[in-house]
C-alpha cells in the first residue's frame, strides 16, 4: 500500500473509496496492521516534537475516537464492523505504546527535555548560545542551568554567579532568571545579573528593553527597570535599592577580564570598581579624588587586591566595613 495514502488515512484526508481500500488492506494480514500502527506512532511523535508546547494526549485520543464515530456513520454496516475492529486494535496498541514504549518516545524527545548546563571555574569566563537562541556571557565561578520542559512555555534559567544576557525575543515565552528566590523576568532584552554564592544579594542591571524583578515580597507587581538602571535586592530581607550609574556599561568590564587605567583619577577608578564589584566607597578626604594612577588589573582580582597595589603609593589607606570601603589619606 502506498505510504502517502496511509498517511492521508491517518490524517483523515482520504476519500471514502481510499478509506475502504486501506481498511481492506489492513485486514488482509497482521503485518499490514502492524505497519499502519507503526506509521501512526511515527506520525504522533513527529507532531508532538513539532508542537512541544501543545502536548495533550487525552485531547488527541478524544479527537481520534470522534473521527472513528464520524466515519462509522458514512459507510455500510459490514465495512463499519471491519473498521471498528481495526480502530479498536489501533487505539489499544496506541495506549499500550504510551504505557510500555514510553522509553522509545522519550528517546525522540530527550534532546528537547534535557537541561542545558554551563559553568565556569575561578579565573575563567565563557560565552555560549542557549537552546532558545539567547546569547550569554558567564563571569568567573558562575553556573547557569537552562531548564527545558514539556509543560511550561516559560524559558527558565537558574543562575549562580554573574552573567550577561542578550535574550532572543519570544512574546509567547517569557525568559526568567532565577537567583536566590529572586526572579528577573523579560521578553527580549539585554541585562546583567550578579548573584554570587558569597554575596547575600542579587544585582540586576538593564541595558536594553525592560525587565521586571520579582521577589517573595513583591507579589505580582515586581520592580520594573528602565535601561541604565541597576536594582540591588537583599536575598534575605528582599529590600530593594535602585541605582542609576552615569556609565552603566562599566558593569560589563568583567567580560573583557581587564581593568585598564591610564592616569585616571582615584575618583574615576573608584567609580568603575563600584560598578564592577557592586561595592560602595566613601572618601574621608576629598583631596584623594584627584590622585591619579596608571595600571592594569584582572577583574578576577578582589577590590582589596587592587587597593593594596594602589596604596603602595603611600598616598592613602583603606578600611572595609561590610560592603563599604572607606578611603583615608595617610
Amino acid at each position: 500500500m502506498d505510504e502517502t495514502i496511509l498517511l492521508n488515512y491517518l490524517r483523515e484526508e482520504c476519500t471514502d473509496e481510499e478509506n475502504r481500500m486501506v481498511e481492506v488492506w489492513c485486514e488482509e494480514s497482521p503485518e499490514n496492521r502492524r505497519q499502519l500502527e507503526q506509521l501512526y506512532y511515527t506520525l504522533f511523535v513527529g507532531d508532538r516534537i513539532a508542537a512541544m508546547d501543545a502536548v495533550d494526549t487525552e485531547e488527541s485520543l478524544k479527537k481520534f475516537k470522534a473521527s472513528v464515530r464520524e466515519k462509522e456513520k458514512r459507510i455500510n454496516r459490514k465495512v463499519l464492523s471491519i473498521r471498528w475492529r481495526r480502530y479498536a486494535g489501533l487505539a489499544a496498541a496506541f495506549l499500550a505504546g504510551l504505557i510500555f514504549t514510553g522509553g522509545i518516545v522519550w528517546g525522540f524527545l530527550s534532546n528537547k527535555l534535557s537541561d542545558y548546563t554551563i559553568a565556569t571555574s575561578e579565573g575563567q569566563r565563557a560565552q555560549t548560545v542557549l537552546p532558545d537562541g539567547t546569547k550569554i556571557w558567564l563571569n568567573a565561578s558562575t553556573k547557569v542551568i537552562y531548564r527545558n520542559s514539556l509543560w511550561n512555555s516559560d524559558r527558565q534559567v537558574d543562575l549562580s554567579g554573574e552573567a550577561y544576557f542578550e535574550v532572543a525575543h519570544d512574546k509567547h515565552a517569557p525568559f526568567i532568571v532565577n537567583s536566590k528566590q529572586i526572579k528577573t523576568c523579560v521578553l527580549g532584552t539585554k541585562f546583567n545579573v550578579r548573584a554570587r554564592e558569597d554575596e547575600n544579594r542579587v544585582v540586576t542591571t538593564l541595558f536594553q528593553g525592560s525587565v521586571r524583578v520579582d521577589s517573595p515580597t513583591t507579589g505580582e507587581n515586581g520592580h520594573l527597570l528602565k535601561p541604565g538602571q541597576t536594582l540591588e535586592v537583599n536575598a534575605t530581607t528582599y529590600q530593594a535599592e535602585l541605582i542609576e550609574y552615569s556609565q552603566p556599561s562599566d558593569v560589563l568590564l568583567w567580560i573583557k577580564g581587564k581593568l585598564h587605567f591610564e592616569r585616571n583619577s582615584l575618583q574615576e577608578i573608584i567609580a568603575t570598581m563600584e560598578k564592577v564589584y557592586d561595592i560602595h566607597f566613601v572618601f574621608e578626604d576629598e583631596a584623594l579624588k584627584s590622585e591619579r594612577f596608571t595600571g592594569e588589573f584582572s577583574t578576577d582580582e578582589t577590590p582589596e587586591d587592587i587597593l593594596n597595589v594602589l596604596t603602595q603609593t603611600n598616598h592613602f589607606n583603606y578600611q572595609k566595613k561590610g560592603r563599604t570601603i572607606h578611603l583615608k589619606k595617610k
